[in-house]
């Protein structure tokens, strides 16, 4: 299967735009309900979010693809290190529930 690199930077846009509406929504929702803001799964979106954008900045910017490869892939790394991390506690507060 073949995605024009067109279709792939749109499709960049669009999750972009749901990820920052997403964003903002979790963050009215917590400052509303008297929830700390910045916890694990903000600084999660956060880095996909950075790494997005820096894709996205990449279809306009001819990025060396070494330097793309070390950041995009770091940024993944840090992203899966991150859910790896909530999902843990996560099954720690169900064990001591």
């Amino acid at each position: 299967m073949y995605f024009s690199p067109g279709f792939l930077q749109n499709t960049l846009y669009i999750v972009a735009v749901i990820l920052i509406a997403f964003m903002i929504a979790v963050i009215n929702y917590k400052i509303r309900h008297n929830i700390k803001i910045w916890d694990k799964s903000l600084t999660l979106a956060v880095i996909v979010l950075v790494n997005t954008l820096y894709s996205i900045l990449g279809g306009f910017i001819d990025l060396p693809y070494e330097l793309s490869s070390v950041v995009t892939g770091g940024l993944s790394l840090v992203a899966f290190g991150y859910i790896v991390v909530i999902i843990w506690d996560l099954h720690k507060q169900r064990k001591n529930a």
